[in-house]
């Protein structure tokens, strides 16, 4: 698959269901589009995956290690791998998210 429309491919529910997005992946990497509704909290978490959160609509107060910030459209969350992260949504939300290596789990 050369080229995709990330929201027409089947959607994957994570977190019970709080967050529905839609992944492709490569051989090393995995991309989505997320879609989040307001006051979706995110339960602090870590994984071996590097990852990239880039918001595109919305407002989400963003954890990450021990820093807690406020990301809007235009900010992105640049993880490492091991490092706890997770927030809440302060209001409907869509971003990126970029995992290397591929987050087999999202398939």
């Amino acid at each position: 698959m050369s080229f995709t429309t990330l929201a027409s491919l089947p959607p994957k529910e994570i977190f019970g269901g709080a967050v529905r997005g839609h992944y492709a992946h490569l051989e090393r990497i995995t991309i989505g589009e997320v879609a989040l509704q307001a006051n979706t909290t995110i339960p602090l978490h870590q994984h071996p995956h590097e990852q990239v959160t880039y918001v595109i609509a919305g407002r989400f107060q963003f954890t990450f290690g021990a820093e807690t910030k406020v990301l809007e459209p235009g900010m992105a969350a640049l993880i490492p791998g091991g490092v706890m992260h997770g927030g809440t949504t302060l209001t409907a939300c869509r971003v990126i998210d970029l995992f290397s290596p591929v987050r087999e789990d999202y398939r």
